[in-house]
């Protein structure tokens, strides 16, 4: 089954998702897919987030690999636990350091997963990567995931997007979908 379809189905049987996210699939799903096809071949996904999403950093590295979902591990990290403070500066120069070590370590094949807004300032690195995983809140850009910052149920939306990207994972590495 192709991803597309896939997702509807998802969609379709989740509750939490039906409502809200059911005109957005087919602005998720070409980002979703290409996100997969970056984490099947084993590209290392940094997670990074504003500093209101700090929380759900921590969520994320703490859930992907867990355990409880019954599948090989993913090359998932989050960005602050190689350099805590990543985002609290907005110095070119220090950006700079943190782009070349990352280029050194992961060998320029890596990925961003960024959940936030624009104005972060760890943002300007991100927009440096090509073709990385982007939820951005409060501006519409071509391959970012539009989200609105302001509305009251956001938290739950990320947590809802979060459990159809990992439930597309395990899909994915058990060829479930075709990607």
């Amino acid at each position: 089954m192709n991803l597309l379809e896939w997702t509807k189905d998802v969609v379709m049987n989740d509750n939490s998702l039906k409502g809200w996210f059911k005109e957005r699939i087919y602005e998720w799903v070409p980002l979703c897919n290409e996100a997969m096809i970056e984490l099947m071949k084993g590209t290392p996904f940094l997670v990074v987030t504003d500093r209101e999403r700090d929380w759900f950093n921590y969520y994320i590295v703490n859930n992907i690999n867990s355990i409880k979902n019954n599948r090989p591990f993913v090359p998932v990290y989050s960005l602050m636990n190689f350099i805590p403070y990543s985002h609290k500066t907005d110095k070119i120069e220090y950006l700079d350091m943190v782009e070349d070590m990352l280029d050194i370590t992961f060998k320029g094949e890596y990925k961003f997963w960024y959940i936030g807004k624009e104005e972060s300032n760890i943002y300007k690195l991100v927009q440096r990567k090509e073709n990385s995983f982007v939820w951005l809140f409060d501006k519409e850009y071509q391959n970012t995931f539009f989200l609105k910052s302001y509305v009251p149920e956001l938290d739950y939306q990320l947590m809802n997007l979060f459990k159809l990207f990992n439930k597309t994972i395990t899909s994915s590495m058990f060829g479930e979908i075709e990607l």
